[in-house]
């Protein structure tokens, strides 16, 4: 999907969640009759103003995170990489956990939920399936090419596996593709998983030696 569109779905998904959020605060918040009231209108005023700029600060990481949104997951529960970073707004309602523990712990939930279950990773586990294809003997050896330079712009690890499996293949315009892509990538960062390294061919390993970049282990 395109860029416009990636936000719109996530900003729609996260006001949905939030909604959802703070109903569920409300309703086992005390009510106004009882003993605790001055609780439950705090924690709804607090609602009407926290929840808007929690929403405008989430958006402004999840814009941050549009880039990203091809790169696979690393394996784990993380929908895209750095998606975790969609958390990080709740450090600036840190103080509401000092005298409203109940309804900062629903926000921080909202936020989990958010990030690993609402998250569109449609275009991450689409770019997976492109890495699959890149090592895979049985797609022509023209469209590997083309997906070798085209995952240039990507950088986390299982990227960088997929480009050292393909550098080592028997098709050589597949191999010498995936190489330079991956003297691309290093260049960039400047750094280079020693593992990954290892795992070339001696020649390309001089390459990519001579590019003066620092080896790092572990990675």
């Amino acid at each position: 999907m395109t860029t416009g569109t990636w936000l719109r779905i996530s900003s729609q998904r996260y006001v949905l969640t939030a909604l959802l959020g703070w109903a569920i605060a409300v309703a086992i918040l005390p009510r106004a009759d009882d003993p605790f009231g001055e609780v439950f209108v705090a924690g709804m005023g607090l609602g009407l103003i926290g929840v808007p700029l929690l929403t405008i600060a989430t958006m402004f990481v999840i814009t941050l995170l549009a880039d990203r949104r091809f790169e696979p997951p690393d394996g784990g529960i993380q929908r895209i990489r750095g998606g975790w970073m969609v958390a990080l707004p709740l450090l600036l309602a840190l103080p509401v956990g000092l005298f409203m523990p109940l309804s900062y712990l629903v926000m921080v939930g909202m936020q989990l939920v958010f990030v690993f279950w609402v998250l569109p990773r449609q275009d991450a586990h689409g770019t997976a399936d492109v890495l699959v294809s890149l090592s895979d003997p049985a797609v022509p050896t023209e469209q590997r090419v083309r997906i070798a330079r085209a995952v240039a712009g990507l950088r986390c690890r299982p990227v960088m596996e997929a480009l050292v499996d393909a550098a080592t293949d028997e098709q050589r315009e597949v191999a010498e593709a995936a190489l330079e892509t991956l003297c691309t990538i290093w260049q960039r960062d400047r750094v280079i998983a020693e593992d990954l390294l290892l795992k070339l061919r001696p020649a390309d390993q001089d390459r990519i030696r001579a590019l003066e970049v620092r080896i790092r282990s572990p990675w």
